[in-house]
């Protein structure tokens, strides 16, 4: 072969390798199909901080709030128009109305496996209430501030602090009280907000931590996928099919 071919053949092959590099790399996800015989990657969850925010106590959007709806639950759930039940079974209000009881569901579980008792609801409220805490992130919890008054630390020009809530204490695993500074009779309502949630500690930063009837399952550019989760604390109503949630 004389030196002039052997150098074209080289080029041709030199050319064809780097066609091949540049063709690797992270395509927009689109609604065609791919054209491609190769296996596609497997649908991933949301990040924090993306398009659709899987933390409750942090979604904006209406569609953000309506996929959270699915996902997640909440002390309390509105019932023929007042609150009734949902991960406490049931609570009370102390005669001087300071002091809220709740009495924790036993047996629930996150769709990540971990369980919910009295440590992981405080942990949720911390987290909502102190700027300082160390599960904040980022968020703005604005829901938070629009029906408790402010954070740990805000106060008025008088001295007094900014927020109904006071604080939170542990009687036992399945028993907590929630003390207010001054009597909120709404605060059962209040709570039936999507925004106040309990999350599983291991998805404060991000993911689906929550014990509702469908869990997450995939996620395109316009849609989440939730499926059935098997581990819902009211068997009788678990879903029989996965749904697809709008995100756009």
């Amino acid at each position: 072969m004389s030196s002039k071919k052997f150098f074209l053949l080289s080029m041709l092959v030199i050319a064809g390798l780097l066609l091949a590099a540049c063709g690797v790399g992270i395509s927009q996800a689109t609604n065609e199909p791919s054209s491609s015989s190769e296996p596609q990657p497997e649908a991933t969850k949301p990040a924090s901080g993306g398009e659709l925010q899987l933390d409750p106590a942090n979604a904006a959007s209406d569609e953000a709030l309506a996929a959270a709806g699915y996902l997640y639950e909440g002390l309390v759930r509105m019932q023929d128009g007042n609150p009734t039940g949902a991960l406490a079974e049931s609570f009370t209000v102390s005669e001087d109305g300071l002091d809220y009881i709740f009495n924790l569901r036993p047996g629930v579980t996150f769709h990540d496996g971990s369980v919910f008792n009295a440590d992981v609801m405080i942990l949720n409220f911390n987290r909502w209430f102190d700027p300082n805490d160390a599960n904040r992130g980022s968020g703005e919890f604005s829901a938070w501030a629009a029906n408790f008054g402010g954070f740990k630390g805000d106060v008025l020009e008088d001295g007094k602090p900014k927020s109904q809530y006071d604080g939170i204490e542990k009687v036992n695993d399945l028993t907590v009280i929630i003390h207010l500074n001054t009597q909120d009779p709404d605060l059962p309502t209040k709570l039936s907000d999507v925004a106040f949630s309990m999350v599983s500690p291991k998805a404060f930063e991000a993911g689906d931590g929550g014990t509702g009837p469908y869990k997450f399952s995939a996620s395109s550019d316009s849609s989440l996928t939730l499926e059935p989760f098997a581990g819902y604390w009211d068997t009788s109503a678990i879903p029989e099919k996965s749904i697809q949630v709008p995100i756009k």
